[in-house]
């Protein structure tokens, strides 16, 4: 129960919107080749590295709605934390270390258990590790090494298992790797924590067997080989891999996820716990060590300490390996005499599940009950403004809200986006620099920026004359910026978001577009509260946009709009 309260946050993913948005649209029109939805990149190419898991979240969300999907995310949550209890044979006998290791995996996927496309990078990874498990059965788990035979802790793998049917297993790699590359860019990680435990394998059994391991060499490569062909299977070809490694060498400061772990809030403090329990069960185990999983952990905690992102994929290797080292530390340290075990008394464990039933179940189902759009993280009151003022044209949105803009106000075709959180899958660099030159100006160390000239907080509120800007007031630079420019009026304003439009359509009573000062709402109002995904008004969460994009176009036609 704790572990599904780790695994349930139902707050929506600021990227949600344009996921469910952009698989309608392929499902409807096929996969967009360009940038949609923006009128600065109008265009240019767009390598969209999520396209199934787009389809999958559009299909989701129109056929069992936000609240589906939230369950749905519960359940791989928790099937990935089971592992421990799967991995430990005696669990009834020693449950609080297993129990530990769970509960650790659970707080470390917390932060990033939402619904969005990584999710299905994380069950893929989970599934990978399960067919790695399987195909060496009998081989992992042992010191395979003739050097530092201490690390052995007992006898090397049977040499006869290594040639075992199970690693036929391997094969599934394939179409697995198939699947990942279109779900999610995630499959690089994938594919190469494959290839790195592969090679190691080779390293071993050459290190143990000589020569008599040239035939099994051949097989492990030509199965990592055709998993590396399948990522080629895709609607990009190569040039999704290029892109890829291009991306990888740009820094991404503007991305919390890409920041390494450096603050000691609950996620740090969680993570910084699973390194300890890493490190010391597998110093003070009595079991043998795993030269190849060794290798492969030690790859993939030096990739989560420098990105935050990637704890999830430790928590999960711990899970599947590092599980029997923590029960045998435990033993070791509190010294069980197997002898002395008493069974608990039934009626005292019934009434620990039923306190805890008590406890978390309540606060479980408000979970599941909703997926909260809240208000003072969205702009859902100045949403609720523009929508109720008609206000539509090219916009500037804070990066962070313009794909809940786009499924908001852009899906008619009256309005569209300066920028948006695909970042540089569609935008060029130039685009992205000005945006941020807007929303941060020279913030060392919180940006990336490649434009030779000095910063221009002015040059985005310029480049293809927007009419609208919505702004987080918490981008404190953005706020500065309008009100230091002239030609722009403030048309709405809370304690989160502000509205500006440009004077000569919404501050002129001879335009169409005029604001009257009466219909403007200046304030600090704060904001509190949530409302049910998607918070479009006039659509109800989990509806097709389609009765809303008729009634947006029936609006627009009628204040003679095309």
């Amino acid at each position: 129960m704790a572990v599904a309260i780790a695994v349930s946050p139902n707050g929506a993913d600021p990227d949600l919107w344009g996921h469910v948005q952009y698989g309608r649209d392929a499902l409807q029109e096929g996969l967009a080749r360009t940038t949609t939805y923006s009128y600065t990149a109008n265009g240019y190419r767009w390598i969209n590295h999520e396209n199934l898991s787009e389809l999958a979240l559009a299909i989701g969300i129109d056929a069992i709605g936000p609240n589906g999907l939230l369950l749905v995310k519960l359940l791989l949550g928790l099937l990935i934390c089971s592992v421990p209890f799967w991995k430990t044979k005696d669990f009834a006998r020693y449950p609080l270390p297993v129990m530990v290791v769970s509960l650790l995996m659970a707080t470390n996927f917390t932060n990033h258990w939402n619904v969005r496309p990584q999710l299905f990078s994380f069950g893929f990874f989970a599934l990978l590790l399960v067919l790695l498990d399987r195909a060496f059965v009998g081989w992992q788990g042992h010191w395979n090494l003739p050097w530092l035979t201490s690390l052995r802790r007992g006898e090397t793998a049977d040499a006869g298992s290594w040639s075992h049917k199970s690693m036929r297993l391997l094969w599934l790699a394939i179409p697995l790797c198939f699947l990942w590359t279109n779900t999610h860019g995630g499959f690089m990680a994938g594919v190469g924590v494959l290839g790195v435990y592969l090679v190691c394998r080779m390293f071993e059994a050459v290190a143990m067997r000589g020569w008599e391991a040239s035939g099994m060499l051949r097989r492990l490569s030509l199965m990592l080989f055709g998993a590396v062909i399948a990522t080629l299977v895709n609607p990009y070809s190569y040039e999704l891999h290029q892109w890829m490694l291009e991306a990888l060498r740009v820094p991404r400061p503007e991305i919390t996820e890409w920041h390494p772990l450096y603050s000691l809030d609950m996620f740090s403090v969680a993570f910084i716990a699973l390194l300890g329990l890493m490190g010391f069960s597998l110093a003070y185990s009595r079991k043998p060590l795993d030269f190849t999983h060794l290798v492969v952990m030690l790859l993939v905690a030096a990739q989560a300490t420098m990105h935050q992102r990637h704890a999830p994929f430790l928590a999960m290797q711990c899970g599947f390996w590092v599980t029997p080292h923590v029960v045998s530390a435990w033993n070791r340290l509190t010294a069980v005499n197997n002898a002395n075990q008493r069974n608990l008394n039934p009626a005292i464990a019934w009434g620990v599940v039923i306190l805890a039933a008590g406890m978390f179940a309540w606060p479980l189902y408000g979970r599941l009950s909703v997926m909260r759009v809240d208000r003072d993280v969205y702009p859902v009151s100045a949403i609720e403004y523009m929508d109720q003022h008609h206000l539509h044209g090219k916009t500037i949105v804070s990066y962070n809200w313009a794909q809940y803009y786009i499924a908001a106000r852009c899906v008619d075709g009256a309005s569209s986006v300066q920028f948006d959180g695909r970042f540089r899958t569609c935008y060029p660099q130039s685009v992205v620099d000005r945006h941020f030159d807007f929303i941060l100006g020279d913030a060392p160390g919180m940006r990336f920026r490649k434009l030779p000239s000095p910063v221009n907080p002015t040059a985005a509120l310029v480049e293809g004359n927007p009419a609208l800007v919505l702004l987080d007031r918490g981008q404190p630079h953005s706020e500065q910026t309008m009100e230091s420019v002239p030609g722009w009026t403030l048309l709405y304003q809370d304690s989160l978001a502000q509205v500006w439009g440009r004077s000569d359509l919404f501050n002129n009573p001879q335009s169409p577009e005029f604001v009257a000062p009466n219909q403007r709402s200046i304030s600090d109002a704060n904001q509190h509260g949530f409302v049910a995904w998607p918070a479009i008004p006039s659509q109800p969460a989990g509806a097709n946009p389609s009765s809303q994009l008729a009634r947006a176009v029936s609006t627009a036609t009628q204040r003679g709009q095309p």
